[in-house]
């Protein structure tokens, strides 16, 4: 059995998700916390297989330092985050270490698939980003890559690693090293979480289409010291109210 802590958000909604984690024979609840700070108190990868942060958590304090959260929770156990975040947080959050993200419109059944992906290893948002097929002329700061090298790309931002995307290109894992490294030199990239995050900003990658895949940078524990404060939090404010916790977000 998988084992689940369950982090910050309302009360209320902490137990109810509490509740339909213990429904299923396949995961066990070790427990719940007020806030994410907390959770890293107790936070070890012999008590937890998975910790679950409600989003809101995230918008509570600022994003540098909860960022740095994040990065020591996912040296730790796999991480997930449950409620809406909008397109452009998706990259962030990976970048911070997040291995799933759990829109609300989650049927129980793919609730479940999604939270047992996550604790053997896989990078799932669900609802899920679609891979698009490459286009002839790429979108501004993708036009130095060829065709093969934006599907490369694209397979970064949707695959666990190396391996899978060589299966998918049906080609060796050296070939796809190559190829991933020819990609960073022309986009003048350091860090496979850089592509990510150029798949979303350039719309190679576009939230919306309900599928399986995910993205799954390899570097997701870097150092809490690799903090982007620059950017906001990819949790509104307001998330949660209205129309921004909706299935919308993602299409």
């Amino acid at each position: 059995m998988h084992r689940v802590l369950l982090a910050g958000g309302p009360a209320l909604v902490r137990d109810a998700y509490a509740h339909v984690v213990v429904a299923s024979p396949a995961f066990v609840l070790q427990g719940q916390t007020a806030t994410l700070t907390e959770a890293l108190t107790a936070l070890t990868p012999t008590t937890c297989d998975l910790l679950l942060i409600e989003a809101r958590e995230l918008a509570r304090v600022p994003w540098a330092a909860a960022q740095v959260s994040l990065r020591l929770a996912a040296a730790r156990t796999r991480t997930a985050v449950l409620g809406t975040i909008p397109p452009a947080g998706l990259p962030l959050l990976t970048e911070a270490g997040v291995t799933g993200v759990f829109g609300p419109c989650l049927e129980p059944d793919a609730f479940f698939t999604a939270l047992d992906a996550v604790c053997r290893g896989a990078m799932v948002i669900a609802p899920a980003p679609s891979r698009t097929p490459p286009a002839p002329a790429a979108h501004g700061s993708l036009s130095p890559l060829t065709q093969r090298e934006r599907e490369v790309l694209a397979l970064v931002a949707t695959q666990p690693d190396n391996t899978a995307i060589a299966l998918a290109l049906g080609v060796s894992p050296l070939t796809v090293k190559s190829h991933i490294n020819r990609v960073m030199r022309k986009l003048a990239v350091s860090s496979r979480a850089q592509l990510v995050i150029l798949a979303y900003e350039s719309r190679l990658i576009v939230p919306g289409a309900r599928t399986t895949s995910g993205a799954a940078p390899s570097d997701h524990g870097a150092h809490p010291a690799d903090v982007r404060p620059d950017h906001p939090c990819p949790v509104p404010d307001n998330c949660g109210q209205g129309e921004v916790l909706t299935c919308g977000a993602y299409g």
